[in-house]
This record gives C-alpha cells, sequence and structure tokens, in this order.
C-alpha cells in the first residue's frame, strides 16, 4: 500500500485496525545470539556477508553471518567511526585522536595508518566511481602503467628481527593495485577501466578529509571557513548575505558516486555576516560542489596510484637502510670493541703509540711487541679472529643482498615513476588543476637519479672495505701463526697477502668505517670527502645537462634518501593543497534546531542512490547517462520527551546543478510523524531508495516504552516530496516547518506533518522490545541486524517473505 493511497483512508474502525496489525507476518529470524558487550557501532561488508562491530568494552570484531568470528582485536585508541571500502577487502576505522586505520578483512592486520584529523574522526564514507559513467568520446588520458614491461615486481621492505613489517600497499589499493603491476596481481592482464574510490571522513571540528583510495590525501575542507552566500530577499538589486557555521561538528558526509556532490550533516550555529541569530543552533546539511573530482578522476587516480607506489617504494628504501645499518653495526661494533681492548692493553704496558701503528709495525719489520703479542694470542686467538673475520664477511653478503634486491630495484622503479609523473606534470591543460606540478617533479626526479649514483657507489665500497677486511684478517691470522711458530699441512697454509694493500686499508678504511659513514642515520651534518678529480667531473657533467647538484657525491646515501623523502612529500602535497580550495559552492539548509532534538540524539542516514532519467525523481547531478539523487534521512523528538511524537525529515536532492548556467538550488523534502503510540528507535536508507524504521510501541498499561517492536519499510518514491522554496537568510526555518507550510493538504489542524502509522508500507513484528541503536542494514544482501539492551543480537531476512509472496502469485 503506497503513502498517498493510505491517506485517502483516514477514517477506520478499531477492530479493523486491530485485525490489521495482528494479521502483520514477521521476519523471518536467522539467529539469536548473545554478546560480551553492547554494541555502539555496525557496518554491514558490501561485498561479503560480515559485520564489523564496535562494542562498549573497546573491541573491534568481524562476524560471519553465520555468526562465527572472523576475528578481533582491540584497539589502543577508542574507535569512533567505520566504514567498509566498496570491494569489501578493507575496514576503515577513525579514531578519537583523529588518525584512520585501514585494516586487512581476513585478519584484521593494520594495512594503513594514517594522521589525517587531529581530533575525533566522527564520521566515515567510502565511496566509489560509479561503473556506468561514460567519458567522452574523445578521451584519450585512460593509464596503462608500463612499469611491468620493463622491471621486475616491485620489491618488499626486507626483514629484520624486531621490527613491524611495513604496510602492504596491494592490500591497501585492492584491486586497484593490479594496475601497478603489483606482485599480488592474479590475472594475465591488467584492467585500466578500473575506477577511483574516495575515502571521505568528517572530525568534531568539521574538518572534512578525501583520500583516494583511503591513503592518498586529494582533498580537505573546513566547514566551519565555509561561505554561503544567499540573497537577502528575492528582489533584483539586493545585497548577497554572508553565512557561515561556527563551531561545526561533522555527523555524516557522503559522496556521489559521480564523485562531483559532497553532502556534509553536521552540528554547529550559523552566523548571517557575523551576527549570530537567537535560534540558529542546529543540525545543518552542506552540499558541496566536489566535480573537480568527478571532471579529473582519471588523472587523480593516475597520480594517487603513483604517488602511493612511490610511497611504498621509499618506504622499502629507509627499511632496507635500516636493515643495512642494523646488520653492519653489530659486525663492526664487534670488531671496534676488540681492539679498543687492544688500546686499554697498550697503555697497561706504558706504550703511548696507537693500534693502527703496532700493526704497521708488525707489517713493515714483522716484530711484535709484547702488548700485541699477548692481545693476538691471549685476547683473541685463533678463533676470535675466525668469528670477526665470518662476522664481516656475513654483514657484507647482507648489505649486497639488500642493495641489489631491494633497494636498486626500488630506486629504479621510483626513478620511473617519478618521469611519468614528470611527463605528465606538462600537460598543464590537464594536471595542473589537480597540483601535479612540473617544477617539483623535476626536483624529486633528480634526487631519484643521484640515490640512484649513490647506491652505485655504497656497492663498489662494500666491496672494496670488505675485501680490505679480509685481507686484514687473513694477514692477522698468519702472523698470528708465525708469532707461534706453528707448523701447518699445506692444505692449512693460508695464501699469499698483498702487504700493500693491507698497509692501504691500515692507514684509510681500519678506522673510518666508510661504510658506517652512508648507512647511519645521525650524520646529518657529515660531509664525505670527494677525491678532487671526481669533482671536476661532475662539474663538467652539470656543465653538459646534467645533475644540477654538482656536489650531491658529498652527501652520504642515509642523507640523499632523506632529500629524496622530502622531495616526493612536497610534490605529492600539492594535489591536497590544489584541489582543496575547488571544493565549495555550497549551499545549506537548517534540518531542525537544537532546542527540537538533542545533537547527540539524532539518527541521520544520507546517501545517492543511482536512477533513470524517467524515474521523476529530482538529480544533483548528471553524467550522460548516469544520474543520481541525494536523500538526508533523520528523526527529530521534541525535547525529548516521551510524550513528544517521533518525527521524520527527508530532503530529496538538495544542491545545485553545478552544470545548469542560473546554478539554481533544487531541494524536496517532506516530513512526518509517527503514530503517537510509536516511537522511533533508528533510521537507516536501504536499497532501492526504502527507509528502514525501527520502532517500539507504548506499552498501553504502564505507558513506557516497552511494548512491540516493528520494523517498518517505506518506499521513498511513495512519499509525497514538494519542492522548496530558497528560504530568506534571515528567515532561520528548518527543514520540519518548510514541509509543514509547504505540504497544505497532508498537514493536520495544528500544523504538524502527516502521520504515518503500521498500516502504511511494509512492516513486521520483532518480538525484541528493548532494541537500541544502531540498526545495522545490509542493502546487498536483504538483512537487518537489531541489538537489545540485555546484550543480544538478532538476524532477519528483510527480502524472504517478498519471494514467497512472489512464487504465490505465480
Amino acid at each position: 500500500m503506497s503513502f498517498r493511497d493510505s491517506q485517502e483512508d483516514v477514517v477506520m474502525d478499531d477492530q479493523a485496525d486491530a485485525e490489521e496489525t495482528s494479521g502483520t507476518l514477521s521476519f523471518s529470524l536467522l539467529l539469536d545470539k548473545s554478546l560480551p558487550s553492547l554494541v555502539v557501532i555496525a557496518a554491514w561488508n558490501p561485498g561479503k556477508d560480515l559485520l564489523a562491530m564496535v562494542t562498549m568494552d573497546h573491541q573491534l570484531i568481524v562476524h560471519r553471518l553465520n555468526w562465527q568470528r572472523l576475528w578481533a582485536i582491540s584497539p589502543d585508541l577508542t574507535v569512533t567511526s567505520i566504514c567498509w571500502r566498496p570491494d569489501g577487502k578493507a575496514l576503515a576505522v577513525g579514531h578519537i585522536n583523529g588518525s584512520i586505520a585501514i585494516h586487512d578483512v581476513e585478519d584484521g592486520d593494520v594495512l594503513r595508518k594514517t594522521g589525517t584529523h587531529q581530533v575525533a574522526v566522527e564520521c566515515l564514507y567510502w565511496a566509489e566511481e560509479g561503473q556506468n559513467i561514460t567519458d567522452n568520446e574523445d578521451e584519450i588520458f585512460l593509464y596503462e602503467d608500463r612499469t611491468p614491461r620493463f622491471f621486475p615486481p616491485p620489491p618488499k621492505p626486507p626483514s629484520m628481527p624486531g621490527t613491524a613489517p611495513s604496510f602492504d600497499m596491494s592490500s591497501v589499493l585492492g584491486s586497484a593495485m593490479e594496475d601497478l603491476g603489483g606482485s599480488s596481481l592474479k590475472g594475465a592482464t591488467q584492467d585500466v577501466k578500473h575506477g577511483l574510490d574516495v575515502l571521505c571522513s568528517g572530525d568534531k571540528d568539521g574538518v572534512i578529509c578525501l583520500s583516494a583510495f583511503g591513503v592518498f590525501p586529494i582533498g580537505k575542507l573546513d566547514v566551519r571557513e565555509l561561505v554561503v552566500n544567499e540573497m537577502a530577499s528575492g528582489t533584483k538589486g539586493d545585497e548577497k548575505s554572508s553565512e557561515q557555521l561556527l563551531n561545526a561538528s561533522a555527523v555524516q558526509v557522503s559522496l556521489s558516486s559521480d564523485l562531483r556532490h559532497m553532502t556534509v550533516v553536521c552540528t554547529g550555529t550559523s552566523t548571517v555576516d557575523g551576527r549570530t541569530r537567537s535560534t540558529s543552533s542546529g543540525n545543518y546539511c552542506l552540499s558541496v560542489n566536489t566535480a573537480i573530482l568527478g571532471d579529473r578522476r582519471k588523472e587523480l587516480r593516475q597520480v594517487a596510484l603513483q604517488a602511493s607506489s612511490i610511497e611504498e617504494l621509499i618506504d622499502v628504501l629507509q627499511t632496507s637502510l635500516s636493515v643495512m645499518e642494523k646488520h653492519w653495526s653489530e659486525a663492526i661494533t664487534a670488531v671496534y670493541e676488540k681492539f679498543n681492548g687492544f688500546t686499554q692493553l697498550l697503555r697497561e704496558h706504558g706504550s703511548n703509540v696507537s693500534p693502527q701503528d703496532e700493526l704497521l709495525g708488525l707489517l713493515t719489520c714483522g716484530y711484535a711487541s709484547p702488548a700485541l703479542h699477548q692481545f693476538l694470542a691471549a685476547s683473541v686467538g685463533e678463533g676470535g679472529l675466525k668469528r670477526l673475520a665470518k662476522s664481516i664477511d656475513t654483514a657484507s653478503k647482507e648489505l649486497y643482498s639488500v642493495l641489489s634486491e631491494h633497494m636498486q630495484p626500488a630506486a629504479e622503479i621510483i626513478a620511473f615513476r617519478l618521469g611519468e609523473l614528470r611527463g605528465l606534470a606538462r600537460w598543464h591543460a590537464r594536471l595542473a588543476c589537480v597540483g601535479l606540478e612540473e617544477s617539483l617533479m623535476d626536483r624529486a626526479l633528480e634526487h631519484a637519479g643521484m640515490l640512484l649514483v649513490q647506491l652505485e657507489r655504497l656497492l663498489r665500497i662494500v666491496s672494496e672495505t670488505t675485501g680490505g677486511f679480509r685481507l686484514f684478517f687473513v694477514w692477522l691470522l698468519k702472523a698470528l701463526r708465525q708469532l707461534n711458530r706453528e707448523t701447518l699441512s699445506q692444505a692449512e697454509t693460508l695464501p699469499n697477502v698483498d702487504s700493500m694493500a693491507v698497509a692501504n686499508f691500515l692507514q684509510t678504511d681500519f678506522e673510518k668505517d666508510p661504510i658506517g659513514l652512508h648507512l647511519s642515520n645521525s650524520v646529518n651534518g657529515v660531509v664525505v670527502d670527494v677525491p678532487k678529480e671526481v669533482e671536476e667531473l661532475m662539474d663538467e657533467v652539470a656543465a653538459m645537462g646534467g645533475f644540477k647538484d654538482s656536489k650531491f657525491l658529498q652527501r652520504t646515501l642515509a642523507q640523499e634518501i632523506d632529500l629524496l623523502t622530502i622531495c616526493c612529500h612536497e610534490a605529492f602535497a600539492m594535489p591536497l593543497k590544489v584541489v582543496s580550495p575547488q571544493l565549495g559552492s555550497p549551499c545549506m539548509i537548517l534540518l531542525c534546531n537544537t532546542a527540537m532534538s538533542p545533537i547527540a540524539r539524532i539518527p541521520v542516514s544520507s546517501t545517492y542512490f543511482e536512477i533513470k532519467q524517467d524515474d521523476g525523481v529530482l538529480a544533483v547531478e548528471q553524467d550522460d547517462e548516469l544520474l543520481v539523487s541525494q536523500y538526508i534521512c533523520f528523526r527529530v523528538n521534541d525535547n525529548g520527551s516521551p510524550d513528544d511524537p517521533s518525527v521524520v525529515g527527508i530532503l530529496r536532492g538538495f544542491g545545485p546543478n553545478h552544470r545548469s548556467q542560473d546554478k539554481r538550488i533544487f531541494r524536496e523534502a517532506v516530513a512526518f510523524q509517527l503514530d503517537s503510540s510509536l516511537r522511533c528507535n533508528d533510521i537507516a536508507l536501504y536499497k532501492q531508495r526504502q527507509l528502514v524504521l525501527l520502532v517500539t510501541e507504548r506499552d498501553l498499561e504502564t505507558g513506557d516504552w516497552t511494548g512491540q517492536t516493528w520494523i517498518m519499510l517505506l518506499q521513498l518514491d511513495d512519499l509525497p516530496f514538494h519542492m522548496l522554496d530558497t528560504p530568506q537568510s534571515g528567515a532561520n526555518l528548518d527543514l520540519l516547518h518548510l514541509c509543514s507550510s509547504k505540504i497544505n493538504e497532508f498537514v493536520l489542524s495544528n500544523g504538524s506533518p502527516s502521520e504515518i502509522s503500521l498500516r502504511h508500507g511494509k512492516v513486521r513484528a520483532l518480538p525484541q522490545s528493548d532494541v537500541v541503536m544502531p540498526l545495522a542494514v545490509s542493502a546487498s544482501r536483504g538483512l537487518a541486524c537489531v541489538f537489545t539492551s540485555q546484550r543480544r543480537v538478532f538476524l532477519y531476512d528483510l527480502e524472504e517473505d517478498e519471494e514467497a509472496k512472489d512464487e504465490d502469485m505465480e
């Protein structure tokens, strides 16, 4: 029965009401389970039969449809919001400190954690580019990743005991990572038609952030800084008044599938031209133009994928540097500790000669002082020398492995990707508006080239230094045997040693440790000595068009990686800076006054539905064949009094059509109140433009809200939406009063909205009476999850009786 049909039959006797109510069916109960703690947040996975929940005891739990626990973790910080990625393979979790963590759906591991906000993240919404968005015929900006043609799969960070593994971008980006040729690629071909998905997050201070694939920031706006310009009256010549929100706090955020329109529901206090109105505090809805995201979605997608891959590879470089520093420091520290003991032994024998000079004397004259003899024979011994030599040799092999298998491949792919981005940056007409700046990309690419040279130099230094240590320990072992006058078999005879090479090692590399100089992060002020002929050669290369910085060889490898990281961060921060000012042209409407609805108690649900052109539904945006219509539903309780009726307001198509020349603001709305015997506990937008209400009936004997509980499904298209006129800025009318004044034929004598009872829509009874928020509805599976104050959960099938009804009709 439609809403309009039910309004025509207003008068019904009590017996008919009782018969209709008693004949109401119940939804099929799929499970009834107890919970260890009350659930405060719940969200269904859009692609899998999984339910994510946040409990009162600070647990984050994911259950399967049969209530088998998939995983459960206890985050260090309080969870304030959750949202699934559109493909269902990752869960975004907002925390009270403003950070957002992306968890793997399989085991709950944190794939990436970002400090996106400074205060609590109140809402999350993950939007995916619509599959039926059509491109212009002259569209040539199709992204194809070419790195698999020239490079093996990107390297992963080397393992190091005692450290946590770095994030895996292939899991963070999901199917989009297939376009990057990642090692997780399962298919033989790459699908370049994968779209862009954007994670929207809003915090307690009214700051909204947009991140491509949930990891790369592409937009940010502060609701408190948005200025809404409206005509003070409808007459020509009137000046525009500027309206802003003070003390704004985000409640809900949603983004259309064409990425051109964003809705923000927030609380705040409105000011007009800096003057605060007496009744201006309440819940507001803002429509923000995000057309830049839809118009430049392909450019943003390519920049985000390339930049995210580069950031992951930079993490590989930094982790590899730490691994090499650890391996080498352990080996070289053992050597220096032994020879520091030799220094102390010399002082005990009254000698002021350095260990280096003592060893050179043994090499040139074959004479060992008593201190040196004691050190070699007693303190170190042949076994100790072999252990030191083995530790240096093992560390050098690890360094060579990390350099050749991790750092060099990562640096090569970074240089290749930066080169592609620099080429794109020269297309100013397409990429300048998304913040891809050519000068910054040139600088980052130059440092990537310098890094490749630094890695080649370090490979040579590792080879020369470890070779010198091998000669040194072989010579020292032969000297020890000669001092002990040992007679060895031919098989145990050590090879001959080049005395000049050993002397050169003792004079240059024995105490300077050139490898450690390049690996340590604590040598920012150190300048590497570069031979004069090399400096002259680099100056000639610079004059012929080479690196502009001809002195880069005076830096260490650690310093070069730091500079590359800084340059990439500066370049990749530009999309956020450039795109953010283009997110604007807001329009705003007051949903309800604070005096009518306490801010913390109002349930809100907002989303976008794709519609057809012949549906007769107002759409805020159109992209060829794609139409999207926005819906915001909210509940209003007058002062929270139990005697006040539950009022539900619905706003549809709110926002300007940014493609029309007149930029008119369109808004349709309807408001209705539930029967006085019903109270709305929670609301949720459902599939096919339906609204689900969880309501409780008043107990006739006690007057408490402990009676029968119902789930009501209302078809939004059947509700009497009416176009609302743009109010004057100073009128401060909320949506409830606008609806009441406009829909006269459906208004009762006292001016309140139309009344909805159990006779309207699809209504089913639930056996529970102590239901509480949240109501978790799965549009993809047709399920509703209801929680009670007694820590129980009930899962209902919302569509089973519909299938049975269709069979009966056949």
